[in-house]
């Protein structure tokens, strides 16, 4: 039976990696960086942010590697090094929107041309941006369509936990979403 053609289990190329084999340290970089870039933009929710972030996760990944035991736990690894990432941004974000004054170029950001701006996608982006990165961080896993099993593996809890906080999460995002053209 000629396995050439069929792709390397995961496992086996996480291990490959682990021993610092370049070739397998790319792979795993092309095969996860779009969902590593989507989950990062489902968190911070500015594409400005997404390829630092996202080369930040993966060199934290390359350099991680030999510290990961299971490398069958590989992408809940890796997601949860994103999910990190990601909330430390937003700290640093925070922090320096408390310390930097604004400037009159600050105000007026022109959104990127063919962005989608309707009133009801700025009422969910500020209703989301009102959230906890941890409950961000949720959210996009489950709309990224990952098992309560999957998302208590990225944040080291449990099924339980994971159903109450995505719960309460999900509670709190329908309180502060308030579409516009409520009649």
């Amino acid at each position: 039976m000629d396995t050439s053609s069929t792709p390397e289990p995961l496992a086996d190329l996480v291990r490959r990696a682990q021993k610092s084999e370049e070739p397998a340290q790319r792979a795993l970089i092309l095969n996860y960086q779009r969902r590593v870039a989507g989950f990062i933009y489902a968190i911070v929710g500015r594409s400005d942010a997404i390829e630092d972030l996202a080369q930040t996760v993966f060199i934290k990944m390359v350099r991680g590697l030999d510290r990961l035991h299971d490398p069958a736990q590989f992408e809940a690894w890796l997601f949860r090094l994103a999910r990190n990432a990601c909330i430390d941004h937003l700290r640093r974000q925070r922090l320096r929107r408390i310390f930097t004054p604004f400037a009159a170029e600050h105000t007026d950001i022109p959104e990127p041309p063919g962005a989608v701006d309707t009133e009801e996608l700025d009422a969910l982006r500020h209703a989301l941006s009102r959230l906890r990165p941890a409950d961000r961080a949720l959210l996009a896993l489950a709309q990224e369509g990952r098992s309560q099993a999957e998302m208590a593996k990225i944040t080291g809890t449990s099924v339980v936990v994971i159903k109450a906080r995505l719960h309460r999460a999900r509670e709190r995002l329908r309180e502060y979403y308030q579409p516009h053209h409520e009649t």
